[in-house]
């Protein structure tokens, strides 16, 4: 029978969803994997670095499939990656890397049919930590080229 002494466990972490907000976080973690469909996919841990939720964690992925390859273009530049040309992606490149993320409360179903709260990032729900914006894409600075009033946008 094991002996455990309790005093040195901490206590259940609270997994109630963030309030909807834009924290200051680091990449804590990222577990390569893959989608349903075979995609290669980083599952991303996020860890908030300041204020009353300091320690808290926000879950994303990152799917590397023709559809989803803006998206993590917007993520690697919002965690300061030069994404101006080719690269070699690997985790280690942007894990602990700091940036802004935003999340929304959405309602889900679990397995059981009972109705639950969980956090979710938007699509561009990423902003430099250092205030810089990510470079404009290269169809909104061409002559005639589309106003695009989200031109901090990477694509």
């Amino acid at each position: 029978m094991p002996r455990i002494d309790f005093n040195r466990v901490d206590d259940v972490q609270d997994f109630s969803p963030l309030p909807d907000g834009r924290y200051l976080c680091r990449l804590a973690e990222v577990e390569e994997a893959a989608t349903q469909y075979g995609d290669e996919m980083w599952k991303l841990r996020f860890v908030v670095e300041s204020g009353p939720h300091r320690g808290r964690y926000i879950f994303d992925n990152m799917v590397f499939s023709d559809a989803a390859l803006k998206r993590v273009k917007l993520i690697c530049s919002r965690l300061g990656i030069d994404v101006s040309g080719e690269l070699d992606l690997t985790p280690t490149l942007i894990k602990g890397r700091s940036c802004y993320v935003t999340v929304e409360t959405e309602e889900y179903e679990d397995y059981e049919g009972n109705t639950k709260q969980r956090n979710v990032v938007p699509f561009a729900g990423y902003d430099r930590a250092d205030g810089a914006l990510a470079p404009a894409s290269p169809k909104a600075e061409q002559p005639g080229g589309e106003d695009d009033s989200e031109s901090d946008l990477p694509f």
